[in-house]
């Protein structure tokens, strides 16, 4: 007979599972025999490092300036005005650019996109993201700052509007924890701000149920795991950092689903921030 997999217990499985404590708990394929053990192992998977897949390497994106430069966006001589301007402000510099009405929206986008090798779109019909995809929690779409509006089923790509600065990382961890490739469009802030509001999740199966919590820290996202494995009876248990601010962990039953986001490790004794961009 298998003993639990936690190995501070031991416990023998027995091999007749009649009471309901004796069939035990399955986390991310062993067994256990209890929640606590089950909240155990989750703390010590958590504790491991959470790295979402390596991005290719790359070279250093040019400066928005020399983009707008080549672009014929702006001058050198206003370009030099923004730049001493932003000493001073501390805005982004193509929000500079903009405050001082020396460069429209729509060249910035495009030199944004460029800088990060995306595509980007001058005007967007907000209504898309109504029908697009919904299988995410909105929480978990805000975390992540990725609004989906369409998919291509076949080569299991998600298509979504994002802001500068792209949120690579928190694409990185959707493919890991998702299998999906974010294919990332660059729109306004304000238009990204009304993206978010017209998303909708849609409602889960009958019998099912999909939550998306920000919580305190390792040792609560153990006991939110526990009690999901306590109610699902199995329960799988994946992970990845992404913006060094969250941990994103993903936590899947036979009835529920739950994204759960933990501060990184520096802010781990702290309040859990609000989920916001």
């Amino acid at each position: 007979m298998p003993r639990c997999a936690d190995y501070t217990c031991g416990r023998w499985r027995p091999e007749r599972l009649a009471p309901r404590w004796a069939a035990g708990i399955r986390f991310n394929g062993h067994w256990y025999c209890s929640r606590t053990c089950v909240e155990h192992a989750a703390r010590i998977g958590l504790d491991e490092p959470a790295i979402p897949a390596a991005s290719p390497g790359a070279l250093p994106p040019m400066k928005l300036g020399v983009l707008l430069r080549h672009l014929g966006a702006i001058s050198e001589a206003n370009l030099e005005r923004a730049l001493e301007s932003q000493r001073t402000t501390g805005r982004r510099l193509g929000a500079e650019l903009q405050h001082m009405g020396l460069v429209t929206f729509e060249p910035v986008l495009k030199a944004l996109a460029a800088q990060s090798g995306i595509s980007y779109l001058a005007s967007f019909d907000v209504s898309r993201v109504t029908r697009g995809p919904s299988w995410m929690p909105a929480e978990t779409v805000r975390a992540l700052g990725l609004v989906p509006f369409d998919t291509d089923e076949t080569a299991k790509r998600i298509r979504v509007v994002c802001t500068a600065p792209v949120p690579k990382a928190a694409m990185r961890a959707l493919f890991k924890l998702t299998g999906w490739t974010a294919e990332p469009y660059l729109i306004e802030d304000h238009l990204w701000q009304q993206s978010l509001r017209m998303y909708r999740p849609s409602p889960p199966a009958e019998g099912h149920y999909r939550e998306a919590v920000a919580v305190n820290g390792v040792a609560d996202a153990a006991a939110h795991i526990a009690e999901s494995a306590l109610v699902d009876r199995a329960v799988t248990m994946r992970h990845a950092s992404f913006d060094n601010k969250y941990t994103w962990v993903r936590v899947e039953g036979p009835r529920q689903v739950s994204d759960l986001f933990v501060p990184a490790l520096q802010e781990a004794e702290c309040q859990a921030e609000p989920i916001a961009r």
